[in-house]
């Protein structure tokens, strides 16, 4: 199989800096799907992280586009992104919507609708894209509060995602950015009828084991993990639209814990994950 095609775009934004987006797209014997995810680091955040990038090519190999810019300004980049990524016809069918990170979106014959993923963001959909346009959300290492403040949460972001929308959140159990009894909490409360969290054993913020060697080669196992839980939950996603939503077993709540755990094993790390009830 050949590679996926990587290229930068150039999108404005109000007046101020260009947005350089990062289009990775499927490889030329690969038939494209109709839908793509839209990766948006937080602030400070880099779109060219092995792990984003990983899930970038991934993604574009199982003939979906991906998006990734830089969330360098403020609320609501990533609706400016995915209007702009629209009217180009952004690989001619594809784009995403975020919560300023990651977004996975589809179109069918006659409109666009949109998975999206979203990596630790912090603002909220953009008004005028509807509610169907995104019918999931993918959230790396959510940053809940600061790592000084507990008490000034960022819940109400996640409070406010429709029963409509599937929610997969990834995080280390170590985040000083979200302590799991306070996410436990806004978890349990969201509206969000299907909705997933992976909790990582001894990873930090950054979804790392810090810069030992050991540290270094247990996040390697974690990033096509990581990457291997993304496209299951896209095709879960994709695979949901078409369902009858008057079927209520359809629109059954769906809410699942899990926890992952890195092992060594024969010298070598591989991750174990369990249902926690």
């Amino acid at each position: 199989m050949s590679e996926p095609t990587q290229k930068e775009i150039s999108i404005s934004w109000s007046g101020k800096s260009a947005i350089t987006v990062t289009l990775t797209t499927p490889p030329s014997n690969v038939e494209h799907s109709g839908f793509g995810l839209i990766l948006g680091p937080g602030a400070g955040g880099d779109e060219k992280t092995v792990m984003l990038t990983a899930v970038a090519n991934e993604v574009a190999k199982q003939g979906h586009i991906c998006a990734r810019y830089r969330a360098k300004a403020p609320n609501l980049v990533a609706g400016t992104v995915v209007a702009q990524l629209a009217s180009r016809g952004a690989s001619s069918d594809t784009l995403a919507t975020s919560t300023k990170k990651a977004t996975a979106a589809t179109k069918d014959k006659k409109k666009k609708n949109a998975t999206t993923g979203a990596s630790s963001g912090d603002s909220a959909l953009a008004s005028d894209i509807p509610v169907n346009f995104v019918p999931g959300l993918i959230l790396f290492s959510y940053p809940l509060h600061t790592a000084d403040n507990t008490k000034a949460l960022r819940d109400q972001i996640l409070l406010d995602i429709p029963a409509s929308v599937s929610t997969l959140f990834v995080s280390g159990l170590k985040d000083t950015m979200c302590q799991p009894a306070l996410f436990a909490k806004v978890f349990k409360d969201m509206k969000s009828s299907s909705r997933e969290v992976v909790q990582v054993q001894d990873a930090d913020h950054g979804l790392g084991f810090g810069s030992s060697k050991p540290g270094q080669s247990k996040k390697e196992v974690l990033i096509d993990a990581i990457t291997e839980w993304t496209m299951a939950f896209m095709d879960e996603t994709i695979a949901g639209l078409g369902k009858d939503t008057s079927d209520s077993k359809a629109n059954a709540t769906v809410v699942i814990r899990r926890k992952a755990e890195l092992k060594k094993v024969a010298d070598e790390w591989t991750i174990a994950v369990s249902t926690v009830a």
